[in-house]
């Protein structure tokens, strides 16, 4: 397992709706986009391989998540949403439900069955992220901010701006210290060569939206060892977007299982075509047991080549590694 860290040198901007509602960014990549991505730049290192690469990557990746100096975290998971509070605690419930990141440590606390029910133990962060309160105590106001900047519509066939359509675009800016990073697992080393290759390509040519502008910008280096460990056949949670293959569906195959759903949906670049729009497992959910996942072609009709969406998955153990 290898880790990843994105240091952003300019905003970028990721439809999480897949609508092309740009007035927001989610402010992480999700698994498929980031696969998507690095395919995408792959195939034009090796273009004879496009097809093969797109239908099985030789990577699984996680989803990029943030960090900040050396403070990692990871996706709240799902079963830790639903906390039973005493009469006295009823007050702030909203402020724990808002919890959408858990710094390292703390991750593995809650998903080896610790509650996450006393905010007084924690430094709570931008209303999302929570460390315990000894780690956050020096960390600025932000890790990330929002910008809506005004744009003019463009007219496709003359070119000209769309006389009083003005529409929002939603950029993300993450502080210089911080940034995203991301887990990858390879097929053998000579992969793990190219995929580095490609990703140094995607730094210099953006990920996300409106990169002819110069978006979506990042230098990249290696994260440390976050003592994640492989789940084997055991309890697991993705750390990635998983979309079930048909072997995955076994008899009470979701049994004791905590799952969000995420839709996803999106254009077909240059082509002015959505895909097919799917459902997937969102990141923090835990199963009894990993999720191989599959990659799904989202082509509509007619496409003219064939579109696939990475919804393999990629699972680390419950609780923490010895």
């Amino acid at each position: 397992m290898y880790c990843y860290r994105l240091h952003f040198t300019a905003p970028f901007h990721v439809d999480g709706r897949g609508t092309g509602f740009y007035e927001e960014s989610e402010s992480f990549i999700r698994s498929d986009t980031l696969s998507a991505a690095i395919v995408s730049i792959w195939a034009l290192m090796e273009p004879q391989k496009a097809t093969l690469l797109a239908e099985n990557p030789p990577f699984i990746l996680s989803s990029a998540f943030p960090f900040f100096r050396e403070t990692y975290f990871l996706p709240r998971p799902v079963a830790s949403q639903a906390v039973r509070l005493s009469n006295e605690k009823l007050g702030i419930g909203k402020r724990l439900k808002k919890i959408r990141w858990l710094e390292t440590s703390l991750w593995k606390q809650v998903a080896g069955g610790q509650s996450l029910d006393d905010p007084d133990s924690l430094h709570i962060w931008q209303d999302s992220l929570a460390t315990p309160s000894a780690v956050g105590a020096n960390f600025p106001d932000r890790l990330w901010a929002e910008e809506e900047r005004p744009r003019l519509s463009i007219e496709r066939h003359s070119n000209r701006s769309a006389e009083g359509q003005i529409f929002h675009f939603g950029r993300i800016y993450f502080h210089h210290q911080g940034g995203l990073y991301f887990f990858a697992r390879f097929s053998d080393d000579a992969s793990r060569e190219d995929f580095e290759f490609a990703l140094s390509l995607l730094a210099d040519s953006g990920i996300g939206g409106d990169r002819n502008s110069g978006n979506g910008l990042f230098q990249w280096d290696h994260g440390p060892d976050l003592g994640m460990i492989d789940p084997g056949n055991g309890p697991s949670i993705a750390i990635s977007l998983v979309n079930p293959s048909p072997i995955d569906c076994r008899e009470n195959w979701l049994d004791g299982a905590a799952y969000s759903l995420v839709s996803r949906g999106g254009w077909i670049g240059g082509t002015g075509l959505r895909r097919s729009r799917i459902r997937m497992f969102g990141e923090g959910s835990m199963f009894r047991r990993p999720l191989e996942g599959r990659v799904v072609e989202v082509s509509p009709e007619p496409a003219g080549h064939p579109v696939f969406r990475d919804g393999r998955g990629f699972f680390v153990s419950v609780g923490e590694s010895q």
